[in-house]
């Protein structure tokens, strides 16, 4: 069975397609007070926010994203202005139900503001505004098992980072295995019926020697932790675990979604996020770092850390 027919399969057993689309906490709609102004807001995270099929149309003579402190929607103290998905400052241009992807600025989250909207600075006008609601437990990435297993298997604690990204640090493995696979799949533990995984590389062959490195490992197609229960190092060829951890689906449930699921290249995402564990350290700090796509030519390394 090919990877891809494999993938459709657990799919299809999982009841995943069956499932409404995942884009994180869902805030809820534009109150559609001008100019067109309406789409749903989900937070991906504590720092991104993502607004699907939004519509603006694009008439008015100075309108932003913003989010603000303040009771009402406003330009003045406490409000801070986004700028857009392709990293522009200037007013915005017309949406015609289209999926946007939206940063705050560095040191804050959406836990500091209590609304975003869509304003026109020029009149002062509200164009359209979400309440941010106090004490929201925004998406954030999860730890998991270390793996330890023979052939010198071995990584400290697995991080999901979102629904289709698993960071496994300081990774191990003597190299000496025929056919060894990350490998992943349902139940607890692996079996031939799994789905091998691309290494840190994208290649499928088997793994050469690792020591102590940090490597992001993204899963292929449509596939998410939401529809499997393991992840592990597998000889495919002798049909032999080498070493697994066990995802467990309540400590998956609110972990964001990947950049792909929201339609984001994740350009130099990989590099962003060793920077980021490694920035981490030894601290306790649980941290991810995502690379959200906001021009043709420009990549923004966003972090998120938490206790």
């Amino acid at each position: 069975m090919t990877p891809a027919a494999a993938i459709a399969l657990l799919l299809l057993v999982g009841g995943a397609c069956a499932q409404v689309r995942y884009f994180g906490l869902e805030l809820g709609a534009l109150a559609p007070l001008q100019h067109g102004v309406r789409g749903r807001v989900f937070a991906v995270d504590a720092r991104t926010l993502y607004l699907k099929d939004f519509h603006y149309d694009g008439e008015g003579p100075a309108a932003y994203f913003y989010v603000g402190t303040s009771a009402q929607p406003g330009s003045g103290a406490g409000a801070v202005r986004l700028r857009d998905e392709r990293g522009g400052a200037g007013p915005l241009r017309r949406y015609a139900g289209e999926s946007v992807t939206l940063s705050l600025p560095d040191g804050s989250t959406l836990k500091d503001y209590r609304w975003f909207a869509v304003y026109c600075d020029e009149y002062s006008v509200n164009f359209g505004d979400v309440s941010l609601p106090r004490g929201a437990e925004y998406p954030r990435p999860a730890k998991v098992g270390a793996l330890r297993g023979v052939h010198g298997v071995a990584s400290d604690a697995v991080v999901v980072v979102d629904a289709q990204t698993l960071l496994v640090p300081n990774f191990s493995y003597d190299g000496e295995a025929p056919d060894a696979k990350f490998w992943v799949g349902r139940g607890d533990r692996p079996s031939p019926q799994g789905i091998r995984i691309p290494d840190e590389n994208g290649k499928e062959a088997p793994l050469r020697k690792y020591d102590n490195k940090t490597i992001v490992l993204t899963l292929p197609g449509e596939l998410t932790v939401f529809d499997i229960g393991h992840f592990a190092v597998w000889c495919e060829a002798f049909t032999v675990n080498f070493g697994h951890i066990v995802l467990p689906r309540a400590a998956l449930a609110s972990v964001p979604p990947s950049l792909k699921m929201l339609g984001v290249s994740p350009q130099v995402r990989t590099a962003c996020l060793r920077d980021a564990h490694e920035r981490a350290g030894s601290g306790g700090g649980l941290c991810r770092s995502r690379a959200i796509l906001i021009s043709k030519s420009r990549t923004a390394c966003v972090d998120f850390c938490g206790s």
